[in-house]
């Protein structure tokens, strides 16, 4: 008898271990092209159940490299052509540990050759213009090869990449002033109306999808688009080039160059850099796959249309540990716009933004307006969003088309916004061929909390003919929204679940008339 008592303690004791057993982070990887010769970054996803994860470790070839609480470790100080085994495990508040994630085991390249581009008579007295001489590096760039900008600072006008390169600016590399420092040529979308915009400062462009491949633009210094409009000017303006460039474009204010260009390119990263002044946009990807945004601080909020990055009609990409404090949207998505878009259909999918900051801007993380081809498969976690106008945007028209399906949005804070903190909307306007209503749907947002915001904490408003529809809010907390809790209208099959509202003038602004299948679960106020 006295065996068997032990056996079944025993069993216990085992039941109990696995039902309390922490959980193995998920898909362990390397994003494209987040390596060099002596360092490589590694992802991974939280584990299906991390209620109790406080924080995760990292280890290198068996050993313990590092502790953090983000979902990205950089590994630094390695060596050149050597394989690393990487492995994590999360970790709860007693210290427990999961087992292993799954292993990945990444080599870094052999050291690379660098070109430097003061060798090819390139000053760095921001007075110089160097695009000749940069330009010259970038062509005599070996396959794997890096175009070093040094200390200092190095003007120029347009520059075009190629593939298999790196860019590296460790100094900084300033936008020449002069509009006819860049062609007029840039297609961002082939559908367009507004025809072309000029090329950017950085160029990664072609006009065959996937036919420039692994490009990394890098290193610790400043990406500074030209001069900045000084004196009694406020608020969002244009810079310099931005208004040289309207004047020599008839007046067309759209014309405006983004400062990076990357279309059509198969394997991009950009990391580590600051930006500043540029002429419209500050990074803006289109058609491309397989990107990684890793450690970059866009700092444009006096800008006119200075949106932090843009991904647009693009497949597989990754953006993490990054702070963007724009002119407009912060980290914004468009998927085309109109009956052009849809028929073309290519959607911009496969993204995961996390552990990013937006400060000011007109959204924290923003979907559309350009919604024509969906949005699809987007996973938006751990980010702050700080002083934005809002913070989940997701913006639509009557005539955009398609819309944002399939959507993860966890673990965010939202705090200090202007108008709403959580917004769907389907009442901005085109001027496009119509595609039909946008409208969204199958989306997720949870374990979010809205502080301090001036118009509503939750805004849902869809369109009479196309209601979003199937949106859950799980878990969220609106304290301090002057207008109020929430505003429903013209929505179906949504779920709000231990929904809180603290502080607020009205709790629920429910349509009657447009609302249907709305289900409440520990709501507080109850509707």
């Amino acid at each position: 008898m006295k065996k068997r008592a032990f056996t079944v303690a025993v069993v216990m004791l085992s039941i109990i271990n696995i039902v309390s057993a922490v959980e193995v982070p998920q898909k362990l990887m390397v994003p494209p092209l987040a390596f060099d010769d002596t360092s490589i970054t590694v992802i991974w996803e939280k584990p299906n159940n991390y209620a109790d994860v406080v924080s995760y470790n990292v280890y290198i070839e068996g050993s313990l490299a590092g502790n953090t609480k983000k979902l990205f470790y950089n590994a630094t100080d390695l060596n050149a052509a050597t394989p690393y085994s990487f492995y994590v495990t999360a970790v709860d508040a007693s210290g427990k540990e999961s087992a292993p994630s799954n292993k990945v085991i990444p080599s870094t390249p052999a050291e690379a050759k660098v070109f430097d581009v003061t060798k090819y008579g390139a000053v760095g007295d921001c007075k110089t213009l160097n695009t000749k001489a940069i330009q010259k590096a970038i062509d005599e760039c070996t396959k794997g090869g890096i175009v070093l900008i040094p200390e200092g600072t190095f003007l120029s006008g347009a520059l075009f990449l190629k593939s298999d390169m790196t860019l590296q600016i460790d100094g900084t590399l300033r936008g020449s002033d002069n509009a006819a420092d860049y062609p007029l040529t840039s297609k961002r979308f082939p559908y367009y109306a507004s025809g072309n915009n000029f090329m950017g400062l950085i160029n990664a462009y072609t006009e065959t999808y996937g036919s420039l491949k692994n490009i990394k633009i890098c290193g610790k210094g400043i990406i500074n688009g030209g001069s900045d409009v000084v004196g009694s000017v406020t608020g969002h303006k244009n810079t310099i080039l931005g208004n040289n460039q309207v004047a020599a474009s008839e007046g067309d204010d759209s014309d405006r160059a983004d400062m990076v260009v990357i279309k059509g390119v198969d394997g991009f990263y950009i990391g580590g850099l600051t930006f500043y002044n540029p002429a419209m946009h500050t990074i803006f990807i289109t058609y491309s796959k397989n990107i990684t945004v890793n450690g970059i601080n866009v700092s444009t909020y006096d800008i006119h249309n200075a949106d932090g990055i843009n991904v647009c009609t693009s497949d597989t990409a990754y953006i993490f540990d990054s702070t963007i404090e724009a002119g407009d949207d912060c980290f914004n998505f468009n998927a085309g716009v109109g009956e052009p878009g849809v028929k073309e259909n290519f959607p911009d999918k496969n993204i995961r933004i996390f552990n990013c900051v937006a400060k000011r801007g007109h959204g924290g993380v923003v979907f559309g307006s350009f919604t024509a081809a969906w949005f699809e498969n987007f996973l938006v976690e751990d980010c702050v969003f700080d002083g934005t106008d809002r913070g989940l945007r997701f913006k639509t028209g009557k005539n955009q088309g398609g819309g944002a399906r399939n959507i993860i949005c966890r673990d965010i804070e939202i705090k200090n916004i202007l108008k709403e903190a959580i917004f769907f909307d389907s009442t901005y306007g085109s001027s496009y061929p119509s595609g039909g209503p946008g409208q969204f749907k199958d989306i997720t947002v949870k374990n979010v909390t809205c502080a301090n915001t001036k118009n509503y904490g939750i805004y849902i408003n869809g369109l009479p003919e196309k209601q979003h529809t199937n949106i859950e809010l799980i878990n969220i907390t609106i304290d301090g929204a002057k207008k109020g809790g929430a505003f429903l209208k013209n929505c179906n099959n949504c779920t709000f679940e231990n929904v809180v509202f603290k502080n607020v003038p009205k709790n629920w602004v429910i349509d009657p008339n447009s609302t249907t299948e709305l289900a409440f679960n520990n709501c507080d106020p109850k509707p």
